[in-house]
């Protein structure tokens, strides 16, 4: 299980500190010291399985709409395979609240797998100040998921904002309870899964 493949590495902050911690898993090319090709093999996994999705679900059309979409039909044709080169955590304690955001100025496809306590991510809303605004920013009606332990979303983290603004206390399965160290403070998880800047540069307009 994933959980247990990271635990060991797993950062959180002091109880009273309801910031996110962010910390790293693996990263680099193959044969790297910093990187646990386990965690990359997973990754590939999971855009090869949401990329197969996306081709039975979304007709041509839907797909060329949306530029993250578009990005995964082109690992489902084999265009453009799949190249996960980081995978990072984001640990969150119950009362931990993810402020309305954008990842940064360029597109930034990202692959998160949720552990532990589910989570209200809402995806979507205009940040309320420019100063939380990149030019790259696509917004309108937000939508609000609610995300379980074990599920995975695929999104443009860099061009479209997304908050946490609700964790559930006491939702995590059993396995978060035996894989991590007695005492421990965090409710869920965020795996990050990301392919290298510039990977999609030749395919943007």
């Amino acid at each position: 299980a994933l959980l247990r493949q990271i635990a060991s590495d797993v950062k959180s902050r002091p109880p009273a500190n309801p910031i996110p911690a962010n910390f790293h898993l693996s990263s680099g090319d193959a044969g790297s010291v910093t990187r646990r090709e386990p965690l990359h093999e997973l990754g590939k996994l999971l855009y090869q399985r949401f990329a197969d999705e996306v081709a039975k679900q979304l007709s041509p059309t839907e797909v060329a709409a949306e530029p993250s979409m578009a990005r995964i039909a082109r690992v489902h044709s084999g265009e453009q395979p799949v190249n996960v080169n980081h995978v990072s955590g984001v640990c969150y304690q119950a009362h931990s609240v993810l402020a309305n955001h954008q990842d940064g100025p360029k597109a930034l496809y990202t692959m998160s797998v949720a552990l532990g306590c589910a989570c209200d991510f809402v995806v979507g809303a205009r940040p309320a100040t420019s100063a939380g605004r990149f030019k790259n920013l696509r917004s309108g009606a937000p939508a609000t998921l609610r995300m379980e332990s074990g599920d995975a979303i695929f999104f443009d983290g860099g061009s479209i904002p997304h908050a946490i603004p609700t964790i559930h206390k006491g939702t995590a399965p059993p396995l978060w309870h035996q894989a991590l160290p007695k005492g421990f403070g965090g409710a869920r998880v965020s795996v990050l899964f990301r392919e290298p800047d510039g990977w999609d540069a030749k395919y943007m307009g």
